[in-house]
């Protein structure tokens, strides 16, 4: 009992700290036009199916893993294991697409890349959400696996009856290949930044000594300082990666011993393996805000304007409450539009008799 209040409050902190941190994300790279790129971009779609991933498989665990039993019915324990399993497609796709993004900037065409955003860039950044989808749905229709609610988990999970042989060659499918190839690709991106900064070392240490007189930045250093931050970039996309498979690893192994080899561990173990899992959509926005400078600034010039549009209601709001009855009856010294039409009465008045008094005689 004691085991599961604990991490349902561990559920809880994933909610709290990582919907907001994602959201966070999304209106910042929506708010700041330098961001509007094709890297950034996707770093905003992670950032969507992290919060989705949140509302849809991490907030049901929080009060099932309390009340120790499924709260929504069997139709939802049902959608919900479905639900992880897209969201797990739709992470690996994106990650792999971040990964070509910085392969084709760096290695394949640093000098004709385009980071703009393109119609071919929307079209797979559609596939990254259409693909995952199809492939749950084609596993449930076809019902290629059985899922059952384990009461032991408070959740449910799937079991099937294909060989050992087949089971393999799912596994491979399903984390080698996505994973191999988000490490090639990195792989090749620092090589690549290596091997560049290398071979610039000597240029540039011939054009700051030929050039010493001169106050500002040669071409050299200025084509090294970009070489620095696109490593950078590199190693951020690395470590958004381990991240991912530092979360993710426990889970997997727990999910192919049990699905494919029908190995049973502890309940305490696949509810742990299950919440270190969510725990992956909580560490993005938290490595962008460390390792991006840039994305730092940007994430305080937002939170500055959220700050001064909360203030702006606030004040429209208490306004509101006092309401004008109230402002009349204020005493700042400035008369209330009552006390203004209330003098100009006698005002008016005194000017009637004036103009009666100053009629000339001779007019009746």
């Amino acid at each position: 009992m004691v085991f599961s209040q604990v991490l349902a409050a561990v559920h809880a902190v994933i909610d709290v700290v990582g919907f907001p941190g994602n959201l966070l994300v999304l209106a910042t790279i929506f708010m700041e036009s330098r961001f509007h790129v094709m890297r950034y971009i996707l770093l905003a779609s992670l950032a969507g199916s992290d919060i989705l991933f949140l509302i849809l498989g991490n907030s049901p665990s929080i009060a099932s893993t309390a009340h120790e039993r499924w709260l929504y019915g069997e139709t939802m324990c049902k959608l919900h294991y479905l639900v992880l399993r897209y969201f797990y497609l739709n992470t690996v796709l994106h990650l792999i697409a971040v990964s070509y993004e910085r392969y084709s900037a760096i290695v394949k065409s640093p000098l004709t890349y385009n980071s703009s955003i393109t119609r071919s860039k929307v079209v797979v950044i559609v596939l990254i959400w259409t693909i995952p989808f199809l492939v749950c749905a084609i596993t449930f229709f076809r019902r290629a696996e059985s899922v059952f609610y384990y009461p032991k988990l408070f959740f449910c999970m799937g079991t099937t009856d294909a060989p050992a042989f087949h089971a393999a060659a799912v596994a491979f499918i399903v984390i080698a290949v996505p994973i191999s190839t988000i490490f090639f690709l990195n792989w090749r991106v620092l090589k690549t930044v290596n091997a560049i900064q290398s071979n610039d070392q000597s240029v540039i240490f011939l054009e700051s000594t030929a050039t010493s007189s001169n106050n500002g930045p040669s071409q050299h250093q200025q084509h090294d300082a970009r070489r620095i931050k696109d490593r950078k970039a590199a190693v951020d996309v690395c470590i958004i990666m381990a991240a991912f498979m530092i979360c993710y690893l426990p889970e997997w192994t727990d999910l192919v011993l049990h699905y494919f080899f029908k190995v049973e561990f502890p309940s305490e173990v696949t509810q742990t393996t299950r919440c270190i899992y969510y725990i992956s959509s909580v560490t993005n926005p938290i490595i962008y805000s460390v390792r991006k400078r840039e994305f730092r600034g940007g994430v305080k010039r937002t939170l500055r304007r959220i700050g001064g549009l909360c203030a702006i209601s606030y004040a429209s709001g208490t306004d509101d409450v006092i309401g004008v009855h109230e402002l009349r009856r204020a005493p700042t010294g400035v008369p209330s539009i009552t006390e203004s039409k209330a003098a100009q009465v006698p005002q008016q008045k005194d000017s009637l008799d004036s103009q009666t008094l100053n009629v000339p005689k001779g007019i009746k």
